[in-house]
């Protein structure tokens, strides 16, 4: 049983591929199995994923179908024999001394979770001086430690979300895994996972170099473009909710309220896309009748109200009160 699995999703990024899996190849903790899920990729990434595999005994490839990064994830977990689990992207790098820095971590503490620093680099591995993560420093957490971070950052704050930056125990996967199909599956994933965290160890140390690159789906425009954020953050609601902290949930449930209202912002040109839009509007609703149970406020169940008769209805009410 290897200390370590890392796991590499790996779809179309053939021109990346061996600078990734050599970074980590060349990790100075070397008690690892490298998983690389090639996500049925349509270049030569197959061809790749084997050579590496009869050139390094620590490297196992896993072929399937194309099922999207969340997928590829879940069946990498699946797989994964180490007792601690790391996830790198096939277009990443990791420094030399990355895994060795989170094991030391991790022992030190009793980490249930271990988070190092990132930077954002080029095509080049040219660092890029925004954003600027420098200001992050050692200091162990617990979950509620990580959201009271999480919330007082601007971009910085995916620092605490990511997959690829941190260390797992892999207890935390025991039944929990990345939502299929979605955009910003980190996002869904989060409150799950540091609900079971008591020990979070956080590095200042830049150990990941996140590659920015223009066929990336993380440079197709921001987030607010697409319904996935409003769905992760009615999930948020509903957590915090159930936490107690009502303060918070109505700020998120705010926030993905205001997030519909910009409808020109999303693609519905699908009958699927009507339908999921629909649907988290009337999340939208349901999560203030919910919020005004557990606040007994009237003003909530005013505005559960007027939502459940459509988002313009709404926002005629809020330009109202101003």
């Amino acid at each position: 049983m290897p200390a370590i699995s890392v796991i590499i999703p790996v779809y179309k990024v053939e021109r990346y591929l061996d600078a990734c899996v050599a970074s980590v190849a060349a990790q100075t903790f070397s008690d690892l199995e490298i998983l690389l899920v090639d996500d049925g990729s349509p270049d030569n990434c197959h061809a790749l994923c084997d050579a590496w595999a009869k050139k390094d005994p620590r490297v196992r490839v896993l072929h399937r179908e194309n099922g999207g990064l969340s997928a590829a994830r879940n069946t990498g977990i699946q797989a994964a024999t180490g007792r601690f689990l790391a996830f790198v992207d096939a277009d990443d790098l990791l420094e030399p001394d990355t895994l060795r820095r989170a094991w030391e971590a991790q022992q030190q503490h009793d980490a249930d979770l271990v988070i190092f620093n990132l930077v954002y680099v080029d095509e080049n591995n040219t660092p890029l001086p925004t954003p600027d993560f420098t200001g992050f420093r050692d200091e162990v957490l617990d979950a509620d430690g990580v959201w009271q971070r999480y919330f007082a950052l601007a971009e910085q704050k995916i620092y605490y979300v990511v997959a690829w930056n941190k260390l797992y125990k892999r207890e935390l996967f025991a039944t929990l895994r990345y939502a299929e199909g979605k955009r910003y599956e980190d996002q869904f994933l989060l409150p799950g996972l540091l609900a079971q965290c008591k020990t979070i160890a956080c590095l200042g140390w830049q150990g990941y170099r996140y590659v920015q690159r223009g066929g990336s789906i993380m440079a197709q425009g921001s987030s607010r473009n697409y319904l996935d954020r409003s769905e992760f953050l009615l999930e948020w609601c509903d957590f915090f909710a159930a936490r107690g902290d009502v303060l918070r949930a109505e700020g998120l449930l705010n926030d993905a309220i205001e997030n519909l209202s910009e409808k020109q912002r999303f693609d519905l040109s699908t009958a699927a896309q009507r339908v999921r839009y629909r649907a988290a509007c009337r999340g939208c609703a349901e999560a203030y009748r919910m919020l005004a149970r557990r606040a007994g406020q009237r003003s909530m169940r005013l505005r559960a109200a007027l939502l459940r008769l459509g988002l313009p209805v709404y926002r005629i009410f809020l330009q109202s009160r101003q």
